[in-house]
């Protein structure tokens, strides 16, 4: 089986080696470049065939939100990680409206990095659990946050991709189903993540089931 190609970015050599070393022992993963700059980056991507681009946010010259923004015009296909010391939410929206598929903090182990590495990797989201809480803080500071019941103001196009991750379609197949790209998919599944309170795929289904909403979709 082909391996992951991964290429990881950040500005500190500590941090690069580092998580490279997490992770070179494993023969499903290849790590094709250790880069300090998002610029780089983006030569790399447009050189090497890659499934998966690890990267800080503050780099000097292109950030990482920048940069992420870039890789998904070139490939839309590689799957993106922030790997970051940033526990904002705008720092996590950023990111995330960028392209990325998951949010970890650099205090993190070896264990949650390969937790969130194969989470994006099956084409889920993944937040650490502190990242996730700051998005659940900053949501329930909104006034049209969620209550907790089957009244939650979902959008006709939400309800309807509601709909089919409940009946255990993929995104890909969400995307050919409605005639939309996989990218439009991401977007209104990172929404529902966010407004379900949500970590992924699974805690849709079971707030479904908490709110009985599986025939008021």
């Amino acid at each position: 089986m082909k391996p992951t190609r991964i290429l990881i970015v950040d500005d500190h050599k500590v941090v690069r080696d580092g998580v490279a070393m997490y992770l070179e022992d494993n023969p499903s993963y290849e790590i094709v470049g250790l880069l300090a700059s998002g610029k780089e980056a983006i030569d790399a991507v447009e050189k090497n065939d890659l499934d998966l681009v690890i990267i800080d946010i503050n780099m000097d010259e292109m950030d990482g939100i920048e940069t992420t923004r870039k890789v998904m015009d070139i490939n839309p296909n590689i799957k993106v990680l922030a790997l970051t010391m940033h526990n904002d939410y705008q720092h996590i929206k950023a990111m995330m409206d960028a392209g990325a598929r998951g949010y970890v903090l650099k205090s993190c182990d070896e264990v949650e990095m390969r937790s969130a590495i194969e989470t994006i990797l099956n084409d889920d989201i993944y937040y650490s659990s502190e990242v996730g809480q700051t998005v659940m803080n900053n949501l329930a500071k909104k006034k049209n946050k969620i209550s907790g019941d089957a009244s939650t103001p979902l959008t006709p196009r939400e309800k309807e991709i509601y709909k089919l991750i409940l009946e255990e379609y993929s995104n890909q197949e969400i995307a050919d189903k409605l005639f939309i790209s996989v990218r439009t998919v991401e977007v209104h599944k990172r929404n529902l993540l966010e407004k379900t309170g949500a970590k992924n795929s699974t805690g849709l289904v079971l707030f479904a089931i908490k709110n009985n909403l599986f025939d008021n979709i």
